[in-house]
């Protein structure tokens, strides 16, 4: 699934991110296959969206996140 059908509080694992054309920054943040993202909350305008991946909290807009595809974690 698309990274922006995670609901609110949810983690996923990134699992296809070679399709996606991301800026090299997140990258190298950590925005590669196998790294566990929660989805925090989204600003009050509905965009940005915030989400921790590792230690880092992360603003990202609606055209990055409907590039990255993750698998929800079952809690």
């Amino acid at each position: 699934m698309k990274l922006e059908v995670l609901k609110q509080n949810k983690k996923a694992i990134i699992v296809n991110t070679q399709n996606a054309s991301l800026p090299l920054k997140l990258l190298e943040m950590g925005f590669i296959d196998g790294v566990e993202i929660e989805y925090l909350f989204k600003a009050p305008s509905g965009s940005p969206l915030y989400y921790k991946i590792g230690n880092t909290r992360i603003a990202l807009g609606k055209e990055i996140i409907s590039e990255i595809e993750v698998e929800l974690i079952h809690s």
